[in-house]
């Protein structure tokens, strides 16, 4: 438990403004962490079908996640000459049915097992998947907390060894934003993140539907990770993304992220954000009133917005001691029906052990 907390006198980000950021090192590997095949019962593509859907679109990597089910790469059958930059992550969705928790077991050996009748908790059945994975070779992430309001922030405290969990989930029966009555994945996340919880935000599109596409389908697309590594393997973006080194994207695509322990900065691609929202089944979530284009937010404790920017790139020099400072981008455009959407890219929290 001592090595899963994080106090708050060992995570302060330094005060000064004058150090330069990292340097952006690596290439950027675009994946998928979470998707279904016709093994689970309830999706409509095979592996090998659903493996060249993400081959075919420019992805560079993907779990074949299905339900206890581990699915070797080995046994999924790619085209021949096939472009290189392409593969697959061994993985399955660990998942225990009667108390809703899923997670993906990413970069497994074998079989991870879920034996859901010695867990009597949420925590505990949550536990339970993070030990089986890494006991198989792996790493977890917490899949879906919003779907059926199954998980709260509470039940993820009690945790330990997990670094990373579902921010935006694309199946169209997951509520990301929340309701009147159950907080947002955004705002679970400042609340791990205050409570000294160090973990990262992923997202994926959880496809079922590949032949039938509309708003309320599960389709492909949604939901993805770009992964920043100086290599593109299994073991490679399952590093990169434990370290942090990966932004989220509900349809918003950065040219640039740099951070260090007390400077941010990040630049839009406004070009592939715009090739990828021509997608007819990405899901923006609706506003009543908002400003088109795009707008940079700076985020800390208790999801205290410290600065904001309608552009393209901002920065955020830190100047007072804080758990973790994260970037949130968001594209705004207006609809047909009235109103607005908007699409995101979450940068993951710096931390810092202090001055």
């Amino acid at each position: 438990m001592i090595t899963r907390y994080i106090t708050i006198l060992s995570f302060m980000l330094i005060a000064s403004c004058d150090a330069p950021p990292q340097k952006d090192a690596g290439k950027w590997f675009k994946g998928n962490t979470h998707v279904h095949t016709t093994l689970s019962g309830h999706a409509d593509t095979t592996k090998e079908e659903v493996a060249k859907w993400y081959l075919d679109r420019g992805y560079n990597f993907l779990i074949l996640s299905e339900h206890n089910q581990f699915i070797d790469p080995a046994t999924v059958s790619l085209p021949e000459g096939r472009r290189e930059d392409f593969i697959l992550v061994p993985g399955e969705e660990v998942t225990d049915e009667d108390l809703v928790v899923h997670t993906t077991a990413m970069n497994i050996e074998d079989l991870v097992p879920w034996n859901t009748d010695i867990n009597s908790t949420i925590t505990e059945s949550i536990q339970y998947h993070v030990d089986g994975t890494i006991e198989h070779g792996g790493t977890s992430i917490l899949n879906h907390p919003n779907f059926e309001y199954a998980i709260r922030a509470s039940d993820i405290l009690g945790t330990h060894d997990l670094y990373m969990f579902e921010l935006y989930n694309g199946h169209n029966e997951v509520h990301n934003f929340g309701d009147e009555d159950h907080v947002s994945t955004e705002v679970m996340w400042d609340d791990l993140l205050t409570h000294g919880m160090k973990i990262y935000g992923v997202s994926s599109d959880d496809a079922h539907h590949f032949q039938t596409l509309s708003q309320n389908h599960s389709n492909p697309g949604r939901g993805w990770v770009m992964v920043r590594a100086t290599e593109l393997t299994p073991a490679s973006m399952t590093d990169a993304m434990s370290n942090g080194d990966f932004y989220a994207s509900s349809g918003v695509y950065l040219s640039t992220i740099e951070s260090s322990s007390n400077y941010y900065a990040v630049s839009v691609d406004p070009i592939k954000t715009a090739e990828a929202l021509k997608s007819p089944v990405l899901r923006g979530k609706y506003v009543r009133d908002a400003k088109e284009g795009f707008k940079i937010e700076y985020i800390g404790p208790e999801g205290k917005i410290f600065s904001t920017s309608y552009a393209e790139s901002a920065e955020y020099a830190v100047t007072e001691p804080m758990l973790y400072l994260r970037v949130k981008i968001t594209y705004t455009r207006a609809i047909h029906e009235g109103g607005f959407e908007e699409y995101y890219a979450w940068g993951q929290p710096v931390f810092n052990p202090g001055p």
